[in-house]
């Protein structure tokens, strides 16, 4: 199917290309007219918008000479060389235009971070001068101009002055000022470089979690190891999630080799950060191609900082592009233990999305092979319940909860986790007592609310308790539809099938496709006398494919004979 939809494109483009091209006589798109080129060229246009720069990249290189004054080939043939890591193919091809006077965005801002990274900023500076906007949207053009024309002149100059230039006017990008000024005064090896780390990790507006690494980095640089440790350390209690904090910390600790190299005198590192920042701007607003461009900038600015890996494989997670993906997750297994695992935990959410069914067994061998923490132990506990493991993940959730204590951030939610596993595997006695005792650590946490108040109604205990507690869980949390929804029920359940319509209703709305729902309001309206509504929606589980089969009998047995009693 995927080979005729791209056959499809090839087709159509090339009919609009020769209509446009005859009816004006050809003097509207500079290009060589042949059939071959024309085939090509938009093929090599298919694969880029499909991000597939290898495909792209062959494509135009089947392109002659002739082609380069065409500027929109010429910027996505550069594009799919820097995608893939081609630099000298991209200077080489760069250096052509630039000769003809064909120069473009990409290859100005190209050739002029390969002269930076030479530490040739006055030629840098000259390439930098002619960049003009091109596919980006003007402010965060400016954030880049700016960017680049202030580093070129601290970098010559490395004084306080040339710092003055890192102004971005605008208040919105004060934390990326804050940033950029903190790596400026390390750079020029001022006193305040500590002080103004410290500024940025204990500020309270932007999360900064990330530079908890780099003032860690900048103590260890200067071979002051113990203060190193200490930050690091400190930062991992805080953030223990955080993928650069905790690798560096087994860095640090455990000897592990260490793939993410920055130096922030070395004014190329730098600029390699600067466009990884920009990199993650752009993909928060799913501008993914201009995203993946700013990453492979900064892979080539610095290729030893394993860690901007991690978005470029997001970036083509998200875009479904599992294949790619997968090799990118596959690389950041060298990365150390945590990007092992955190990858790993990717490639397994890929081999689940393709229905494959080895995924237990690989994530079980990455687990038995890292080492494992209490962090690691939770992911991998939590994944076999999902996976209807029940007695697995239990024996997990529990060793956790002899090596904690009821402080720790995860002690309620193991609790929570246990709870809900004992219940799936019918030992709602200590399912129960895991979920009172996981409120009672953390008091009115909606979702713990929500499932042990839902238990109840299904199994017709405590219905006045429960409808009390998801009155409140609703009150918590508006418009969360499994919240609404056990609301909903729990009316049912209590005959108050008025009231319940109006809950399940919203239900519905919010989440139209989960079958569950699905037939809860269908009972609803069956009680509140809709009967012929009753039935549509009871025939829309028995079309869902997330209904299980035994909820698809029920649903028959009900479309033919309706509910009992009634």
């Amino acid at each position: 199917m995927k080979v005729f939809i791209s056959a499809s494109k090839i087709i159509l483009y090339t009919f609009i290309f020769l209509c446009i091209f005859n009816s004006s006589y050809g003097r509207i798109i500079e290009f060589n007219q042949n059939a071959k080129s024309i085939s090509n060229y938009f093929s090599g246009l298919i694969s880029f918008d499909d991000f597939n720069y290898e495909g792209s990249k062959g494509f135009f290189k089947k392109l002659d000479e002739s082609q380069s004054d065409n500027k929109n080939y010429s910027s996505k043939f550069i594009q799919s060389l820097i995608n893939l890591g081609k630099y000298q193919e991209a200077y080489r091809y760069s250096k052509k235009l630039e000769n003809k006077n064909q120069s473009n965005f990409e290859s100005n801002i190209f050739l002029g971070l390969y002269e930076f990274k030479r530490k040739n900023y006055k030629k840098s500076q000259i390439y930098f001068k002619q960049l003009e906007p091109n596919l980006i949207d003007e402010p965060v053009f400016n954030i880049l101009k700016v960017s680049l024309d202030a580093w070129t002149q601290i970098a010559q100059f490395k004084n306080q002055e040339s710092l003055k230039l890192l102004n971005y006017s605008n208040k919105a990008y004060e934390n990326l000022q804050m940033i950029q000024m903190a790596f400026a005064n390390c750079y020029i090896s001022s006193n305040t470089v500590e002080e103004d780390f410290k500024s940025i990790i204990e500020n309270k507006k932007y999360n900064f979690s990330r530079y908890n690494f780099f003032i860690s980095n900048y103590f260890f640089n200067k071979n002051q190891k113990d203060k190193a440790s200490n930050f690091i350390n400190s930062a991992s209690d805080k953030y223990p999630r955080n993928l650069l904090i905790n690798q560096f910390k087994k860095v640090l600790q455990n000897g592990e080799k260490n793939k993410n190299l920055f130096n922030c005198q070395n004014s190329s590192d730098i600029m390699g950060e600067t466009l990884y920042i920009l990199a993650n701007f752009v993909s928060s607003q799913e501008n993914y191609k201009l995203s993946n461009f700013y990453i492979s900038l900064s892979k080539f600015l610095n290729s030893n900082f394993i860690s901007y890996d991690t978005l470029l494989a997001e970036n083509f997670l998200i875009l479904k592009k599992y294949s790619d993906a997968e090799k990118i997750y596959k690389k950041l297994f060298g990365g150390g233990s945590t990007y092992k695992w955190y990858a790993s935990q990717k490639i397994v959410e890929i081999m689940d999305e393709q229905k494959k069914a080895e995924s237990i067994t690989f994530l079980e061998k990455i687990y038995k092979d890292i080492k494992p923490g209490i962090y690691e132990t939770f992911d991998f506990a939590n994944f076999l319940r999902n996976k209807e493991k029940y007695d697995e993940s239990i024996k997990l959730y529990s060793e956790i909860l002899q090596k904690i204590n009821s402080g720790h951030e995860l002690y309620s939610s193991i609790l929570e986790r246990r709870g809900m596993a004992y219940e799936r595997s019918d030992n709602w006695k200590l399912g129960e007592k895991d979920l009172l005792n996981s409120l009672k650590a953390k008091p009115n946490e909606p979702y713990v609310m929500n499932y042990l108040a839902y238990s109840w109604v299904e199994k017709n205990e405590n219905i006045e308790k429960a409808l009390a507690m998801l009155r409140d869980a609703n009150d918590l949390k508006k418009n969360n539809g499994y919240i609404t929804d056990s609301l909903g029920w729990a009316l049912f359940k209590s005959k108050y099938f008025l009231e319940s319509k109006k809950y399940l209703e919203k239900a519905i709305i919010l989440m139209p496709r989960d079958p569950v729902i699905n037939d809860h309001y269908a009972d609803c309206l069956w009680m509140n006398n809709y009967k012929i509504q009753a039935r549509y929606y009871w025939n829309n589980v028995l079309l869902s494919e997330e209904a299980d089969d035994e909820l698809k009998k029920k649903v028959e047995q009900k479309i033919l004979f309706g509910l009992p009693n009634t």
